[in-house]
């Protein structure tokens, strides 16, 4: 199964903080459940789609990172229209440095430039499986295209 969409909150809320009233509110939550799943490597959990979002921490980009970068499920990442800008870029990416199983990754429509692109590449270099990555609509330029170019 996979779920869409799944909308980052703040990440207080994604970690296990049993008991906690914010653990409480948020564990009937689809969008809650989905980031649990990845974190705890489900089976079942193979996409997540993340709507726009200013909310979330540098330490929370990081987490996300890592946990994508640990899962062996997740086939499909969506970070469009806006989820990811050229800030967050470099803290998603300082996590997300390895993955054995991404094989789509949206990253259309966030207006990333070469700042961004630049993060990318340790994870381009090892992403063995990735087969369609979609960067439209972003402000690619020559720098971030031969960036790109050179770790493809």
């Amino acid at each position: 199964r996979s779920f869409y969409p799944a909308t980052i909150r703040p990440y207080e809320m994604y970690n296990d903080n049993e008991g906690t009233e914010d653990d409480e509110r948020s564990s009937s939550s689809e969008e809650w459940s989905v980031l649990r799943m990845i974190k705890r490597n489900d089976p079942h959990t193979t996409m997540l789609h993340c709507i726009p979002n200013n909310h979330m921490t540098d330490e929370e980009w990081g987490e996300l990172g890592r946990d994508v970068s640990n899962n062996t499920h997740l086939k499909l990442l969506h970070l469009s229209g806006g989820a990811l800008n050229d800030q967050s870029m470099p803290l998603l990416f300082r996590g997300l440095t390895r993955s054995a199983s991404i094989k789509e990754m949206d990253l259309n429509e966030n207006g990333l430039s070469a700042v961004g692109f630049r993060s990318m590449v340790p994870f381009l270099q090892s992403a063995n499986n990735l087969r369609e990555l979609y960067l439209d609509n972003n402000n690619i330029r020559s720098e971030g295209f031969n960036l790109l170019f050179r770790a493809l």
